[in-house]
């Protein structure tokens, strides 16, 4: 048992859960990481989902289950969990090198099929800098700065002296700058300054239509592993923004990061 489960298991007792229902997770871990080693992808496939399912939010359940998916050549859904492993880990250089080469795969199979290796990879230039950091170190980032910045306010109001207080207030004017800074980097983790939710496209050639329901018109496809914003849902259909072109897709045929 990861020691980032036993975190969670932790977490749902401190917050309410009995120990008969947080016991499970660590067997049904366990359970899942023996499917995977035992070459049962389906069975750790089912457990990996189920622990996500029950809130645990944890960097090696999204990896192991991502690992799985590319084993199983469901290279879409494995971009997906490398996305959410790193959300939660930033610094898991297994996740980063899994996500480059699922993409990797996916491209030289587009190029194969169409003369075509570009996958869309979603992001800006905000999204780039703060993708080094997780929200919970953004959060607390913002939470200590805070609480410097207040220290250093108090301590310029009661120093004597000009150098004092010429020390302090540029002490208080940095801290400022890394406060706004921190808090403005974890708007955009939040997607604060974003309409709708990152996703990732789980299967190729999905029909992107005009309306929500079969019958739509079609405008284009939807390619598998491509970035997609979920900006609305309607009776089984999502309503995507992609790189080229926005429409309503099977909500299956696409997974929020």
């Amino acid at each position: 048992m990861s020691t980032r489960i036993a975190g969670a298991v932790l977490a749902m007792l401190l917050f309410g859960a009995t120990s008969a229902q947080a016991q499970p997770l660590q067997s049904l871990f366990e359970t899942a990481n023996d499917h995977a080693f035992g070459d049962r992808p389906e069975e750790a496939t089912r457990a990996y989902e189920r622990l996500i399912d029950a809130g645990v939010a944890d960097p090696d359940v999204e990896f192991n289950l991502a690992t799985v998916h590319a084993q199983r050549g469901r290279y879409g859904a494995a971009i997906r969990h490398f996305e959410r492993a790193l959300r939660l880990a930033p610094g898991d250089e297994g996740a980063r090198r899994g996500l480059d080469d699922a993409r990797r795969v996916l491209a030289d199979r587009r190029a194969a099929a169409e003369g075509e290796a570009e996958i869309d990879e979603g992001g800006g230039f905000g999204d780039a800098l703060v993708r080094p950091f997780s929200e919970a170190q953004l959060a607390w980032a913002v939470l200590i700065l805070e609480i410097l910045l207040i220290v250093a306010v108090v301590a310029r109001m009661r120093v004597s002296g000009s150098g004092a207080k010429l020390g302090t207030t540029l002490v208080a004017v940095l801290l400022t700058l890394l406060f706004v800074g921190s808090a403005s980097a974890l708007m955009i983790e939040r997607g604060a300054f974003r309409e709708g939710r990152d996703a990732i496209v789980l299967r190729d050639q999905v029909p992107i239509r005009n309306a929500p329901h079969p019958q739509g018109r079609e405008l284009g496809e939807a390619r598998e592993g491509d970035w997609a914003r979920v900006l609305d849902r309607d009776e089984g259909f999502v309503h995507v923004r992609l790189s080229t072109r926005e429409g309503w897709v099977e909500a299956d045929a696409v997974g929020e990061i």
